[in-house]
């Protein structure tokens, strides 16, 4: 019910518009970049939610904020499912800003969850979520912001990289993945 996501939304501090992150916060994350180039997004009522579980990383991340007076990040800490579910349908869109990922999942849970993703364009990114969503260079702050900016005044390229996304994720299936596996035994 609405009144529901109304009430976990509020639990957490979280006001509309907002953009999202879920994951660690380890250093190759970029994490640290994303926060303070916040200062310069456009829209000053845009939140920044970071969901992660609590840990050194994240104690870091917000000594920093609170340091740089930083306005606008809230930190959820661990967040149940089903709560999540609510704060990913609420967002404007997904940010991954990592410089080194093994394999990039959380983007594709987004996709998966019908939400728009801007990701760095690091190699191992672009091989798992295709021409499916929103690039950027992070290793530049000032890429980040912009990205941040242009990818919200396009609401059109949101919508149609969200359609993709769905699509594009459904190759990612469970059911799809055994079958390969068991197709790369049985060679």
């Amino acid at each position: 019910s609405v009144l529901s996501e109304n009430k976990i939304l509020e639990k957490y501090g979280i006001i509309k518009p907002y953009i999202m992150y879920v994951g660690n916060a380890y250093p190759h994350k970029n994490l640290e970049a994303l926060v303070l180039v916040y200062q310069e997004i456009e829209n000053k009522n845009l939140q920044l939610v970071l969901i992660g579980k609590e840990d050194y990383f994240y104690q870091r991340l917000k000594t920093l904020v609170k340091k740089e007076k930083i306005k606008n990040i809230i930190f959820t800490g661990f967040v149940p499912d089903e709560e999540l579910d609510t704060i990913y349908k609420n967002t404007l869109f997904y940010i991954f800003p990592s410089l080194y990922e093994g394999f990039g999942l959380p983007p594709l849970e987004a996709m998966m969850r019908k939400i728009p993703v801007a990701s760095s364009d690091i190699p191992c990114m672009k091989e798992i979520l295709g021409e499916n969503v929103f690039y950027f260079n992070a290793n530049k702050k000032e890429n980040i912001s912009k990205a941040i900016n242009d990818f919200l005044k396009n609401e059109e390229l949101r919508t149609e990289l969200t359609k993709r996304g769905l699509q594009w994720v459904k190759k990612y299936s469970w059911k799809n993945m055994a079958e390969k596996t068991l197709a790369e035994y049985k060679k």
